[in-house]
């Protein structure tokens, strides 16, 4: 059966009731407590990836999770398996990477994978090294460029695709809440009035009144500001700001 740890299974139910992951990560390990702190340490770093470990349906599991990148941490990763199979047979479907955790003594036989992996880390590693070969992987296979992202601790606004997540999930916005939010983030540590974004947002024939602002800034808050997430500031007397990321 599938070994997912307890926060894993607290992860899943926060991921329904808050969105679904921006890119879905799947980590194959046979030992189950290292592939659970490899997630754990990945969701701190805001990569938010489920964690299973080789079984007889695993080709299944693989299919049914459609991974939009896979990183495979077992023993022996050269040794044939149904994992070696299933991983096969999803990438004949469409270009899937897939990042190999190899251990220092198999190195010089890693040549020898029985399929491509796009890339390899050697283990004993950091977590930092793999969380920096999967954002490598992510930019090359889905065109995820810097530029179009704006990050503020765990808040990520894709200027590109137009999408928002935290911790890795994505948030369902309406073109407004997104527009008052990728402008307020675009200029973080600004103050704009609530006249100057409703000219801004709504445009200058819009004849709704302040209130307007600060019914969209409210619900906005509502999908951006939960636990210890904090993004708008009021600015009393004055009107909004986003707040500056610390360096």
């Amino acid at each position: 059966a599938i070994r997912i740890s307890e926060w894993e299974g607290a992860a899943k139910r926060e991921e329904r009731q808050r969105g679904v992951p921006l890119f879905k990560i799947l980590l194959i390990s046979k030992d189950a407590e290292k592939g659970s702190q490899i997630a754990r340490e990945l969701h701190v770093r805001n990569i938010v990836c489920s964690h299973i470990s080789p079984h007889e349906t695993v080709d299944e599991d693989i299919a049914d999770r459609a991974p939009d990148l896979v990183i495979l941490a077992l023993e022996n990763p050269l040794a044939a398996s149904p994992v070696i199979e299933a991983i096969r047979e999803l990438r004949r479907e469409r270009p899937i990477p897939i990042l190999a955790l190899i251990p220092k003594d198999a190195l010089q036989k890693s040549r020898d994978l029985p399929f491509a992996v796009d890339d390899f880390v050697v283990e004993p590693c950091e977590t930092d090294e793999i969380a920096l070969r999967i954002e490598k992987a992510l930019k090359e296979t889905y065109a995820v460029d810097s530029k179009d992202l704006i990050r503020s601790n765990d808040l990520v606004i894709d200027l590109a695709r137009r999408e928002v997540a935290i911790e890795g999930k994505t948030l369902s916005l309406t073109f407004t809440e997104y527009e008052l939010l990728a402008f307020l983030a675009a200029n973080s540590g600004r103050v704009f009035t609530r006249e100057a974004l409703l000219n801004k947002i709504w445009g200058y024939d819009y004849y709704g009144g302040d209130r307007t602002v600060d019914v969209h800034i409210r619900r906005l808050r509502a999908k951006i500001e939960w636990g210890q997430h904090s993004f708008i500031e009021t600015v009393r007397g004055v009107g909004y700001r986003f707040k500056k990321s610390p360096d």
